[in-house]
């Protein structure tokens, strides 16, 4: 599905808005259309590649809140309809010893939010300044405030806030 997002083809280039493809869920995925995205000090790092390691397009944001749409077959924790945050990881193998104690970060094949590495095309994770993201269920949470109040609850997702 292609969708709008804001994102940078170089380092020396704008944030601009591109159009990116989000494929469709898997089994155990979510599709997210996102309502809010926090910008964060290492978005804009990662992005002008003043970090190492930056893939492009680049398109940053890791503080995300939105509406579930769509689930994959065996998700039973989120339904359509459902708000939910994502913060910076996706994805990870969910079969190692950091994975199985909680401790995902810590995981080889965690996989961020952006700038992560994936069999989809482009071969790299796109973050949440778009229109909509597909996460594994894993990695949404649940979020049971009143829909006016999502805005603030966005940047309280990126850890640098929450440590």
């Amino acid at each position: 599905m292609t969708v709008l997002a804001y994102g940078a083809p170089a380092a020396d280039q704008p944030v601009s808005r591109i159009e990116i493809t989000r494929r469709a869920p898997g089994p155990h995925d979510v599709r997210i259309e996102i309502l809010y995205c926090g910008i964060c000090h290492s978005d804009l790092h990662q992005v002008r590649s003043e970090w190492a390691g930056t893939l492009y397009p680049c398109v940053p944001g890791h503080e995300i809140v939105g509406r579930v749409t769509e689930t994959g077959p065996h998700v039973s924790a989120h339904k359509p309809g459902d708000l939910v945050g994502v913060g910076c990881i996706v994805d990870s193998c969910q079969t190692c010893s950091d994975c199985n104690e909680g401790l995902e970060n810590y995981c080889d094949a965690m996989v961020g939010t952006y700038n992560g590495l994936t069999a989809d095309a482009p071969g790299h994770t796109l973050g949440g300044y778009s229109q909509q993201v597909v996460v594994h269920e894993r990695y949404v949470l649940k979020i049971t405030l009143p829909e006016e109040q999502l805005a603030a609850v966005a940047p309280l997702l990126c850890a640098g806030i929450t440590t």
